[in-house]
């Protein structure tokens, strides 16, 4: 693993966010919202059409011999090649019901689960899925595909399919084509962009209003609106698991770190990637589980005395300062790849001038509110 994780910075694509040192799924969000709201902020566009893709069983499919041809190709030393052709070869399972244990049988593909190496042979495998013309984003076996539209009827997402289906053939994978969705994303309400797209004589696919993308909820207005309804509904259940243990008797402080693990967890789940896109409805609407789950803990106090005895700030100021750490994350690491979407000020002559990043100007509110361009302005208050 040692040996490989240098060539691997080398080598793979910076649109891949899976098993790479501070990168997440947090991170390969951000790139996909951001490219959209930059491209929906030009006059021209339309919409940014957004393909994603669903591999079956991706892993337990990966050639060992195509694998290592393309570690080759990638400049991989032989003798580790040599090690990880010794990892992949004479593999055996067997299945286990009760007492009885079946025959062994041989197993000839796939990388073995629970592995530290089985993940970065992985990303060997699918680095050179890349489509002229589109971008991506991936993470792991989770691909996207998307571009902007500024003429519709005359471009779409269908050839980065089509492509994809292609290299699937190739390397012995099976992409999923009843699982893989379109969607259009706009900010014009009064427009309607629904007809489907034929990707061959075989596959049409009629675009959806929203996707599930690495756990949030994307939808094609980027409001984020069924991302909290998710998000919501998961709480309740946990909100249910608060009181329950409220009435077994565990005190104030073993709530509130039951409810920091596992409900405040699943509302800041990426936040940095959708937070400060919300209307002020939503937030609210998240706000409202924090006072819930905080009154099961106080039940007598009101919401501001409840945060004070129990050190908590607002849910909206924990997102907050939450998506500006990850904002400075970024600043702070030249090798991030999404660190060249911040535009520092370089020109700093004058007092009137004198801030740390230059934000864009943008057209459409969406666009002055994404992540990058929302924390270089306030950074720079």
């Amino acid at each position: 693993m040692n040996k490989l994780k240098g060539p691997l910075k080398d080598v793979i694509a910076s649109n891949q966010y899976a098993y790479r040192p501070n990168l997440g799924t947090t991170d390969a969000i951000l790139q996909l919202i951001d490219d959209a709201t930059a491209d929906l902020d030009l006059f021209e566009s339309k919409f940014v059409q957004l393909a994603s893709l669903d591999f079956s069983k991706a892993f337990d499919k990966l050639q060992p011999s195509i694998v290592i041809a393309k570690m080759r190709n990638y400049g991989i030393n032989e003798n580790i090649l040599k090690l990880v052709k010794s990892f992949l070869s004479n593999r055996k399972q067997s299945v286990k019901v009760d007492s009885v244990i079946s025959e062994c049988i041989d197993i000839f593909v796939g990388a073995p689960q629970g592995t530290k190496l089985g993940p970065l042979l992985w990303l060997f495998y699918i680095n050179d899925l890349q489509v002229d013309n589109y971008r991506a984003v991936k993470y792991a076996d989770d691909t996207s595909f998307y571009k902007t539209v500024c003429n519709p009827g005359s471009v779409s997402v269908a050839p980065a399919i089509q492509a994809t289906l292609e290299w699937s053939n190739e390397n012995f994978m099976s992409l999923n084509a009843e699982k893989t969705e379109i969607m259009n994303i706009r900010l014009n309400y009064r427009s309607s962009y629904d007809d489907e797209i034929l990707v061959n004589e075989n596959i049409s696919i009629k675009p959806t209003e929203c996707t599930k993308f690495l756990g949030v909820y994307i939808d094609n207005h980027l409001s984020f609106s069924n991302h909290v309804d998710n998000i919501i509904s998961k709480c309740s259940s946990r909100i249910y698991l608060l009181r329950q243990l409220k009435i077994l008797g565990m005190n104030a402080e073993g709530l509130k770190t039951f409810y920091c693990s596992n409900i405040r967890s699943l509302l800041s789940y990426a936040a940095p990637a959708w937070f400060t896109l919300l209307g002020d409805t939503d937030s609210n609407r998240l706000e409202k589980v924090q006072r819930t789950a905080t009154r099961v803990i106080l039940p007598d106090q009101e919401y501001e005395d409840r945060l004070e005895m129990l050190s908590l700030p607002t849910l909206a100021r924990f997102l907050l300062e939450l998506s500006q750490r990850h904002f400075s994350k970024i600043a702070g690491d030249s090798s991030h790849p999404l660190f060249s979407r911040i535009i520092f000020n370089n020109c700093r002559m004058s007092s009137r001038n004198n801030t740390l990043y230059r934000p864009q100007r943008c057209r459409t509110q969406k666009r002055a509110k994404s992540f990058f361009q929302f924390f270089m302005s306030e950074s720079n208050k």
